[in-house]
């Protein structure tokens, strides 16, 4: 029997990770959760734009090993919600990216309203949005106010129709 694609890239170093969330500003990205080669991880890698390197920042891994998860975030801070453990358990922790220190905390006071993954998320400057999701699947809209790091359901901002798996975009005002 051959090996995997995915075992032979684990062996010589060069894994790969999907079903991971990302966010940044107008220095860097962060990547954070998924699925690796072998598990789902809490790992969190950050590229910078000026240099177009990439490391893993390990105190800024999630507080949950999470994929599936959705994340958005302002000029200072990344937000990563929801996702799941590829077991069947489904979260809504919400974990806080600082871009200034590289760090991660989870925001006890912006957990999702509802345990979630297949999510998608947006925002502007002073407030990310979470949306949809599975199992369900969510029609749900969560708000998450970065100046207080709360969260809150908002009813008419609710999808049309309930969706998981989705993708979401938005400008500065909206």
């Amino acid at each position: 029997s051959f090996p995997s694609h995915d075992s032979i890239l684990a062996t010589i170093g060069l894994g790969f990770r999907r079903t991971s969330a990302a966010t940044g500003n107008s220095t860097a990205g962060y990547f954070g959760g998924g699925f690796d080669t072998i598990n789902v991880t809490s790992r969190m890698e950050k590229i910078s734009y000026s240099n177009d390197s990439i490391a893993t920042i390990p105190a800024a891994a999630l507080s949950v090993s999470s994929q599936r998860l959705a994340a958005t975030g302002n000029s200072t801070a990344g937000y990563f919600g929801g996702g799941d453990n590829n077991t069947g358990g489904y979260y809504s922790t919400m974990n806080k990216v600082t871009y200034s220190t590289d760090t991660t905390a989870a925001v006890p006071g912006a957990v999702l309203s509802v345990a979630r993954n297949g999510l998608a998320a947006t925002g502007n400057s002073t407030a990310g949005y979470f949306g949809g999701g599975n199992p369900g699947p969510f029609s749900t809209m969560d708000k998450v106010t970065y100046s207080t790091d709360t969260r809150s359901t908002v009813p008419n901002a609710a999808l049309s129709a309930a969706r998981a798996y989705l993708t979401a975009t938005g400008n500065l005002t909206r």
